[in-house]
Order: structure tokens, then C-alpha cells, then sequence
């Protein structure tokens, strides 16, 4: 019994990290340091460096690959979108929800040196990966 309450209060502090994390993405990427509204969620983002390229992999689970708009702007690598409300229309009642929902936005900065002109996305399994060749 003791292992399931370690087990939960573990989930429970990466679930709160993920959240302070989201909290953070939102106020620094908020109207007032963009002049955009600021987004409903922020997608997860890891970043790979390899030999010849970058690759970008964006975890949009539940988002359908027309609600995916992807662009380089100023050396900036733009992800945007929108993820519907996954519960069925019929519902009487919400009793949890940690699935976001509604506009996503992420801006990244791209290192110098990559050929923007060349970028490569595709969207497979709810992952979005975006290869950058480097010049």
C-alpha cells in the first residue's frame, strides 16, 4: 500500500510540474510580450540537434492535422493550432478534465546557421516532427 501512495504522490508533483510549466509558457508568451492573445495550452516540445538537421518533435495528441499551421518568421519557428473538445456533445456532467483544449501557440528561436527555406514537417500518431537541415 505504501508503494501506490509513493506512486501517486510522484505522478501528482509531475503533474503539478507540467502545469507550473504551462503557467509559465502562457505568462511569457502572453499578450503582453506579444501583443497576441495568449494561447488556451502549450504543447510539449523536445528539441534535437543532429549532424546535418534539427529536429523539432511537438506532442498534439487529439489534433487533426488541418488544425496545424506551421511557419518560419524572422528565424523563428512558429507552431500553431487548435485541439477541439474530445468529450461527446451528449454529455451531463464534467467530473475531471486535464485534457487541454482550444488554441495552441509555440514560438521558437532558431539557432543561426539553418536553412528555414528547407523546412520538412510531418504529423503521424498524435507527433508533430519539423526537420530543420542546417546549412
Amino acid at each position: 500500500m505504501r508503494h501506490t501512495i509513493l506512486t501517486q504522490s510522484h505522478q501528482d508533483l509531475g503533474h503539478l510540474a507540467r502545469h507550473m510549466t504551462d503557467i509559465m509558457h502562457r505568462v511569457l508568451h502572453s499578450s503582453f510580450s506579444t501583443g497576441q492573445k495568449p494561447p488556451d495550452w502549450v504543447p510539449a516540445v523536445d528539441i534535437c540537434e543532429m549532424c546535418d538537421h534539427w529536429e523539432v518533435i511537438v506532442e498534439l495528441a487529439g489534433v487533426r492535422r488541418e488544425d496545424i499551421e506551421v511557419y518560419t518568421e524572422n528565424r523563428h519557428l512558429t507552431i500553431t493550432g487548435w485541439r477541439h473538445d474530445p468529450t461527446s456533445p451528449e454529455k451531463i456532467g464534467l467530473h475531471q478534465m486535464e485534457i487541454e483544449q482550444g488554441q495552441f501557440r509555440r514560438r521558437i528561436l532558431l539557432p543561426a546557421g539553418v536553412n528555414d527555406d528547407a523546412i520538412a514537417a510531418r504529423y503521424r500518431d498524435g507527433m508533430l516532427r519539423i526537420r530543420i537541415p542546417k546549412r
